[in-house]
Formats: structure tokens, C-alpha cells, sequence
């Protein structure tokens, strides 16, 4: 069925610009980014007999923006076991620290939290960049990952990673947050920054953070890095936190760097990286390069497959194979876009010129 935006009056939206869901087939979070600062809206299903409708549930926007450029929903995600949604607004020009100093595309995030009683995600909180700086784009990737099964809100042990792939003239750096007890002492309701990911490599233009995939205990992380004129990259790090006197130091090791080379030996322009996805265990990676060359073939695309321990000894991700356009036409950018189930076992595999804007195949 064709579900349209709530709004039906307002034009360049951009209602279905990015979309996530719940297991169950209940519940769809769809976001529409070109609406004023943007807008979240959350759709739910009494039932997922095949046909049954969904219906406009919740409507959600920000007002901290000095102006209509945040796009809040320009990306988003929902935690490993569906308890958080997290919607990036990474143009905001957000207050810094100071409370009144604006900086232009700082960028912000708004975490929305699920309450099984009434079936609904509500606002839990905007969170700025920890950084006062212009341009730095946080919120552009986000991930949490919840360990364990069966996670609820007051399951201690959950791990957030925030993107700001334009810090320091486009250097770019991954946040760390950890979930706890706010301050009444009691409640979970806080995320705390506990650690930072910079690219092994350093050096500006390289726009660490273009994409990001954290496994479900938060200990193997991938990071995209994509800039105009790079091939991409994609760097694997697992979590080596230490415990001191009943506290732990998180941190994490740089154990590999995934790159693309076309066929003819040139890195340039594959955008190796622009997508990611990952399966819940992490023992499956797969990698979108939708900028991929083929003879007569201009931005083909493809995705590349790994696995992560394959000969039983090595932690790191090796490749295992490689899925080209099953099209022949030119630009079709196959791996613009991948989802993956949690058992890494279905794949789907977005390209977004091929056919028409009106089309899906």
C-alpha cells in the first residue's frame, strides 16, 4: 500500500528520505528532513496481517535551530534491540556550551525511547556535539548497540556512537556514549560521552564518520570515511576497554582498514563506504561502493561481503565475496544504500539511479 506524508499540503518534504522499523511489523519510523528543520513521524499497526494499514501515530520536529536548515532526520536508526531511535539533524546551527554561541551546521541528535505500555517511542532528549565548532556535522552516522537479549530500558549495558565526519576541516571523529542513571539517582534516562574514535590515518579531508556499524555487544566497530576524490575506506576497530577500581575506560584498538580498488587498479571515486550494514553478532560485514566502474558501464556499483574470524584465528574480516549491478544500465548506483537482517542472513540492496524517481524494482 502507498502511505503518504500526514502533511499532504506542504511540497520537497522529503517524507521517506530515510526509514526504519521494528521487528514485529508494527511499527515504521519514516522521516521527512526538507520539512522546516525537518520532521520524524511514527506510524503503527494494531496488527501485521498482510494488508492491514498503518496510521499516523506521532509527528516530531525540533525548534533549537536559528533557522530551517537542520534536517533533523536526515539520517536515522533504531537500537539493536529497538528501544532507542535515533534521528541526526547534523546542519543544526546548535548552541554551544556557553549557551548562546550559535556554530553553523554543529549539527544535534534527538533520541526518541520506547514505551512498551503504550506502544509508542516519545522524546527522550537533544544532545548537541560535544565539541564547540562549526561545520563538524554531528549527528551525520549514529548506532546503539544493546548487549544481551531481550534488552529493556533499564537494562544497564547499552553503547551509542555519534558521527561528526566534518570536525576539524573534515578530519571527522566517532563519539562513544554509555547508557545510566540520571539524576534522580534511579532512573535510566542518561548518556554519558566515555570515549572518542579518530582515524588511524589523521589529516583533514577525509570525512571519518561518513557512515558508521557497531555489532550488538559494541565491540567491533566500522567506520566509514569517504571525501571528494578518495576511494573510501572503511576501518574496523574492536573495543580493548580496561576496568580500574570498579570503572571502566573504554577504548578501542584499530585492528584493519577495508579499501576499494576497481578493476583496473584506480581507487578514485568508487565511494567505497557509502554504505555499511552489519549482522547482529558482527560476524558479517557488508559494504556498499556504488561509485564502481564497469566496461561501458559508468557508476555501476558494487558491495563487498566479508566475514569476520574466517580462518578461525585472525579477528579481522576477510573478503568472501563480491555482488556487482545485475543491471546493465549506466549510473544505476548499485550499494547506494544496505539493510541486513540481525541473523545476517537477507540483504537488501538499494540503487538510487536506477529506473526512474517514480519507479522501484
Amino acid at each position: 500500500k502507498l502511505f503518504l506524508s500526514p502533511d499532504t499540503a506542504t511540497a520537497e518534504q522529503e517524507f521517506g528520505h530515510r526509514i526504519v522499523a521494528r521487528n514485529d511489523g508494527r511499527a515504521v519510523i519514516v522521516s521527512a528532513p526538507g520539512k522546516a528543520q525537518g520532521e520524524v513521524h511514527f506510524l503503527f499497526r494494531s496488527v501485521t496481517t498482510a494488508g492491514t494499514l498503518f496510521q499516523s501515530q506521532s509527528t516530531q520536529t525540533m525548534t533549537e535551530n536559528d533557522d530551517n536548515t537542520s534536517r533533523l532526520g536526515d539520517s536515522l536508526s533504531m537500537s539493536t534491540d529497538e528501544n532507542f531511535v535515533i534521528a541526526g539533524a547534523p546542519y543544526a546551527n546548535a548552541l554551544g556550551s556557553d549557551g548562546s554561541t550559535r556554530f553553523s551546521d554543529a549539527g544535534a541528535i534527538k533520541l526518541f525511547v520506547w514505551d512498551p505500555t503504550t506502544f509508542k517511542y516519545g522524546t527522550l532528549i537533544t544532545r548537541r556535539a560535544p565539541t564547540d565548532a562549526a561545520s563538524q556535522n554531528f549527528g551525520w552516522a549514529h548506532k546503539i548497540a544493546e548487549p544481551g537479549t531481550s534488552s529493556v530500558r533499564s537494562t544497564p549495558t547499552k553503547y551509542m556512537f555519534v558521527s561528526a565526519p566534518g570536525l576539524t576541516s573534515d578530519k571527522g571523529r566517532v563519539y562513544m556514549y554509555e547508557w545510566g542513571i540520571g539524576a534522580d539517582g534511579s532512573t535510566y534516562d542518561s548518556w554519558t560521552q566515555c570515549a572518542t574514535i579518530d582515524s588511524p590515518e589523521g589529516g583533514t579531508g577525509q570525512r571519518f564518520g561518513h557512515r558508521l556499524e557497531v555489532n550488538d555487544n559494541g565491540d567491533i566497530l566500522a567506520v566509514s570515511s569517504i571525501a571528494s576524490g578518495n576511494a573510501g575506506k572503511v576501518d574496523i576497530f574492536v573495543r580493548s576497554s580496561q576496568s580500574n577500581d570498579d570503572s571502566v575506560q573504554h577504548s578501542f584498538t584499530h585492528v584493519q582498514t577495508l579499501t576499494g580498488v576497481s578493476t583496473d587498479g584506480s581507487s578514485l571515486n568508487t565511494q567505497f563506504g557509502e554504505s555499511i550494514t552489519m549482522s547482529q553478532d558482527g560476524t558479517r560485514l557488508i559494504i556498499g561502493a556504488p561509485g564502481v566502474d564497469k566496461t561501458g558501464q559508468d557508476d555501476a556499483g558494487e558491495i563487498y561481503y566479508y566475514k569476520w574470524n574466517a580462518d578461525g584465528s585472525t579477528n579481522t574480516y576477510t573478503l568472501y565475496q563480491t555482488l556487482g549491478a545485475p543491471d546493465s544500465q549506466i549510473n544505476m548506483r548499485f550499494g547506494t544504500s544496505l539493510a541486513l537482517n540481525h541473523a545476517g542472513t537477507r540483504l537488501v540492496i538499494g540503487a538510487d539511479n536506477f529506473s526512474s524517481t517514480r519507479e522501484m524494482k
